[in-house]
């Protein structure tokens, strides 16, 4: 971790603020690149997961949708950028392809002196407000001015542009490997994660978790005596930190049909549709009433038990598998509430639960204090991205004679 921080900060010095030098001129992009209608190349059967030698793209970050086995209609003219005409999104294509919708272009040289890749990332550096929607890339990105090394008779060096494009890989093939053991660091942590609550709840059962909680009352609230209430809804819930972000404040009269379970701090809730997504929170401290959707199971503990002590349960690798195995559905798989109510556990006394939860959050601690470190600095990493694209093209990252700076 110390050397990668170590490279992200010395590649961050190197990138020092510059005058644009000179010997480089302005061109709008239509002089250099020409467009083409993506009509042709659209896929007319079912996009299908299974991969083929044809993927179909887009041009936002899905990228690649899905393939085909469509075998005419196939963009095999390469390399070009595919650019999103409504948000501006590009990918550079170096593989044949067929695409999803016309909503894009397929962008290819005009001019024989421009280098195809140095135009994709000088595009990365260009942000278009792109809030209408519209079609952008005619009404306002091909008359946009990009810069261009240019030789001694004043047209574009292709030679200083390959200088350029070669720095930038580089720099982004050292930083690449610097993200990767990043992101290998977040696995491990997760793994770790989820093998210090195997140990916790290691011990098999038979009491069903039912028995550990209180009943959960059912109400109308157009019904009731309040005027408003908060809302918890599956899309209230943050899955990745566990937590609950965003409950909604809303007047009785407009409650939601599934708003019927009340709700209050402390309670834990598990939902029960798509259950591998894992949206299972406890319920913090709101100042108002509280209510929750039906589609979660509100599990309130009893006295005699500690709501960490369930909230972790609920979070372990082995309860979520056997209950995602009872999924019903498909376009909406979701278990029956008893699934979860009837699942089987060993319950300890409470002070073991303290204990249990004493022990779970004193490895979390060191295990969220790695992973800020972590996401900070990938954070560093993307930033450091843009400002090696940046410094490219204000001449800052090589100089014309071929020496990376």
């Amino acid at each position: 971790m110390e050397k990668i921080n170590f490279y992200l900060n010395n590649m961050t010095r190197q990138i020092q603020t510059k005058h644009l030098p000179k010997g480089w001129k302005e061109f709008k992009l239509q002089e250099v690149l020409d467009y083409e209608q993506p009509t042709e190349y659209i896929v007319n059967s079912e996009i299908i997961d299974e991969e083929t030698p044809t993927p179909v793209l887009t041009a936002n970050k899905g990228f690649v949708k899905g393939y085909t086995k469509e075998k005419t209609g196939i963009r095999k003219e390469l390399p070009v950028i595919i650019f999103d005409d409504f948000t501006t999104d590009s990918k550079f294509v170096t593989f044949p392809f067929k695409v999803k919708s016309s909503a894009m272009k397929i962008l290819k040289l005009k001019d024989k002196n421009a280098l195809l890749k140095y135009i994709f990332y000088q595009m990365q550096t260009i942000h278009v407000r792109a809030t209408t929607h519209k079609r952008y890339y005619l009404s306002e990105y091909q008359n946009l001015p990009f810069l261009f090394p240019i030789d001694l008779n004043q047209e574009i060096s292709l030679d200083k542009q390959s200088l350029i494009v070669s720095a930038i890989e580089q720099h982004f093939t050292r930083l690449d490997e610097a993200v990767k053991s990043l992101k290998s660091v977040k696995a491990k942590l997760e793994v770790y994660r989820k093998a210090i609550l195997k140990e916790a709840f290691k011990k098999s059962g038979d009491i069903p978790i039912k028995t550990c909680c209180e009943e959960i009352k059912q109400i109308i609230p157009q019904k009731e005596n309040f005027n408003e209430f908060y809302y918890i809804d599956i899309a209230s819930i943050n899955n990745k930190r566990k937590i609950i972000e965003s409950p909604k404040l809303i007047l009785s009269k407009h409650a939601p049909s599934r708003a019927r379970q009340e709700t209050i701090s402390g309670d834990v809730l598990y939902s029960t549709v798509r259950t591998y997504l894992r949206n299972i929170a406890a319920v913090p401290e709101l100042n108002g009433k509280i209510i929750s959707s039906t589609g979660f199971v509100v599990l309130r503990p009893k006295k005699d038990f500690n709501n960490k002590w369930v909230f972790y349960l609920l979070n372990t690798e082995k309860l979520n598998n056997d209950l995602s195995s009872k999924q019903v559905g498909t376009s909406y798989p979701a278990i029956r509430k008893s699934e979860l109510l009837n699942y089987k556990v060993s319950v300890p006394s409470i002070q073991e639960q303290n204990q249990i939860v004493q022990e779970i959050e004193s490895k979390f601690s060191v295990i969220d204090k790695t992973e800020q470190i972590v996401e900070a600095s990938l954070e560093k990493a993307e930033k450091l991205r843009k400002s090696i694209l940046k410094s490219a093209f204000e001449g800052k990252l090589v100089d014309m004679e071929g020496e990376i700076r």
